[in-house]
């Protein structure tokens, strides 16, 4: 055989190899994945493999993805390959208990008008055609659940839906929630604004509102009470008994209820609305208390605000608006251990314990070693951050936000309490360990503390807010699988070093802009006074004429303008530079370093050789 020859069969004997390799990976290593990204994008949490292995029957997935379409944009594009990545890895660890399919939907086809069928809801794209980026779960009997389109925004939340909708098509019964407010966000009512928070509660659970004026608990499973109206001891004593009989009870009080008095559709706050609601007859007995008279604020954690000082708008750091992170979250706590991106809260009051026999008591949120109190009366007259930080004293210890009590509750009505007919069910003391969590904060509740909307992309969820509600939801009802899969990391991977460079050349930028704004103004005063025949301003050179004096403020504003431009080239060439070893670093060293170690081995088996 010739040379040419050998080459050529060593060839196709390769390419033959190569693919019966391929083959047989495909056959035997179908259901083996690896994920190695650094947040784990791909890998099940503990709590996903648990419901996955609950499914008694098995569970029809449609994916339907505009995959031809969406390769048009990148963004889609890129949480699309994340998506189906995920869900082949639901398959492929429920093996055989979740039967996924995927769909591409031909413009204007028969198979679009299924999906719209379906309930599902399309982005439009060019050209009148649409992306449909959804899935539809079926169990054997039909039931469905339904993911109308997989915003980019919900990212953070895309294990919890996919696993919710296992759950949901697994389990008989959906818990029943209880809710008592006083806001205006009760679908139906008249003045209702839109709630982020109720939309998601009512998504997963079925929801039971709970009338002001109540005389009886409904059969619910859980309450949750939200800035509650003024509450009669009847009623406070029906909850009491609600939580010594084994009930559930998420508490949001607030001794300034900022969400209360936001405008509704007519510019207006609603009608009877309240500043502060408390339960302190129940909470004093489990040996809790929050004070009317202050509140907390955080200078250290305190969210970004815009204001006008001195004519100009400036974005400051707001004490009384602050977002807890991770050191002030319970990593030890099922609905705060997993959330990332923190709860921001909004002039919140604190709360002080004191140790009740029985009941074990767990902080779930506090401000930092920098939290700090302020009157009540005066965070209610919208204080300026410099008028708070002018008399800024740090409390001796972080003051608590929120707290979980379990255990056997003591009664607040050990006696009763006094109506026509004797109650042969009173209840002195907890039957069964219960469990009560408690929030000094209703505003955590309220849209514009975790929603930022965009001209481009809508609203987005910044922070972990209604993660942290639907957990404590889901732990109340039952549900603890769930607890772990809100707040998962970003497939988006950013150029912090590049973030940060430009970060930094934004702040030296606007620091010289508004000087050179002051400097403008100035000479701009002086220019008007020589040409209005004023005298010079003091300190200045008798001798100089007018026009010396113009063209002397000219060169300086022109010194001025040329000290911006080199900021922006000094900003644009570091950019360059990084961007430069960037692309050296991660495409011309691997190949380099490949061919380096082909040439050393090759010499070394050359040397080998001839030895």
């Amino acid at each position: 055989m010739t040379r040419r020859w050998h080459l050529a069969s060593l060839a196709v004997a390769l390419f033959i190899g190569l693919a019966g390799v391929n083959l047989l990976a495909a056959t035997l290593l179908s259901t083996v994945r690896i994920d190695i990204t650094e947040g784990g994008l791909y890998r099940l949490s503990d709590g996903s493999r648990s419901v996955i292995r609950t499914i008694d029957e098995p569970v029809r997935w449609t994916f339907y993805y505009s995959r031809r379409t969406a390769a048009d944009y990148p963004a889609i594009r890129a949480y699309g390959a994340r998506v189906r990545g995920l869900l082949r890895s639901y398959a492929s660890q429920a093996d055989g208990g979740i039967i996924l399919t995927e769909i591409d939907p031909p413009p204007f086809s028969a198979i679009e008008d299924d999906a719209l069928a379906a309930g599902l809801t399309p982005a439009p794209a060019g050209e009148g055609s649409r992306i449909f980026f959804g899935l539809v779960a079926e169990n054997a009997v039909d039931d469905r659940q339904i993911v109308t389109y997989f915003a980019p925004e919900r990212e953070a939340l895309l294990e919890y839906d996919l696993t919710r909708s296992l759950a949901e098509l697994s389990r008989d019964e959906r818990g029943t929630l209880g809710i008592l407010t006083s806001l205006p966000i009760r679908p139906g009512q008249i003045g209702t604004r839109p709630s982020h928070i109720v939309d998601e509660i009512s998504s997963a659970y079925e929801v039971t509102w709970i009338e002001h004026g109540f005389g009886e608990i409904p059969d619910v499973d859980a309450l949750l009470v939200m800035h509650p109206p003024r509450l009669a001891d009847d009623q406070i004593y029906q909850i009491d008994q609600f939580v010594l009989s084994g009930g559930r009870l998420i508490l949001a009080l607030d001794p300034l209820a900022l969400a209360a008095f936001r405008p509704g559709a007519d510019g207006l706050p609603p009608p009877g609305a309240r500043r502060a609601s408390s339960m302190d007859r129940l909470l004093n007995v489990w040996g809790v208390d929050i004070s009317g008279e202050d509140i907390a604020m955080d200078r250290a954690l305190g969210l970004p605000v815009q204001i006008t000082e001195n004519g100009r708008n400036q974005v400051r750091n707001y004490p009384l608006w602050f977002g807890v992170g991770g050191d002030g979250l319970s990593s030890e706590d099922l609905a705060t251990a997993d959330l990332q991106r923190g709860v921001n809260f909004g002039s919140p009051g604190h709360i002080r314990l004191s140790p009740v026999n029985g009941l074990g008591v767990r902080i779930l949120a506090q401000t930092s070693a920098d939290g700090a109190l302020v009157e009540t009366d005066i965070a209610a007259g919208n204080p300026s951050p410099a008028a708070l930080l002018s008399d800024y004293s740090p409390a001796p210890a972080p003051l608590i936000l929120g707290v979980r009590l379990n255990g056997l509750f003591p009664s607040a009505f050990p006696d009763g309490i006094a109506t026509g007919e004797p109650r042969r069910d009173h209840l002195s003391a907890s039957r069964v360990s219960g469990d009560v969590v408690v929030f000094a904060d209703v505003d955590w509740l309220d849209d514009p503390y975790f929603l930022r909307g965009d001209d481009t992309f809508g609203l987005s969820i910044v922070a972990d807010n209604p993660a942290l509600l639907l957990n404590l939801v889901d732990l109340a009802l039952g549900d603890p699988a769930l607890l772990q899969l809100r707040s998962l990391p970003s497939s988006a991977r950013p150029m912090s070093r590049v973030n940060s460079l430009r970060a930094e050349a934004e702040a030296e930028y606007s620091d010289e802009q508004a000087m050179l704004e002051i400097r403008t103004a100035e000479i701009q005063a002086e220019l008007d006074g020589v040409l209005s025949g004023r005298p010079l301003p003091s300190g200045t050179h008798t001798a100089e004429s007018p026009e010396i004096r113009i063209g002397q403020l000219r060169a300086d504003l022109a010194a001025a303008r040329d000290r911006l431009r080199s900021i922006e080239r000094s900003f644009r060439e570091a950019i360059d530079g990084l961007e430069a070893r960037l692309r050296f670093w991660t495409m011309w060293i691997p190949p380099i370093a490949i061919l380096l170690i082909g040439l050393v081995v090759g010499l070394w088996r050359r040397r080998r050789t001839l030895s």
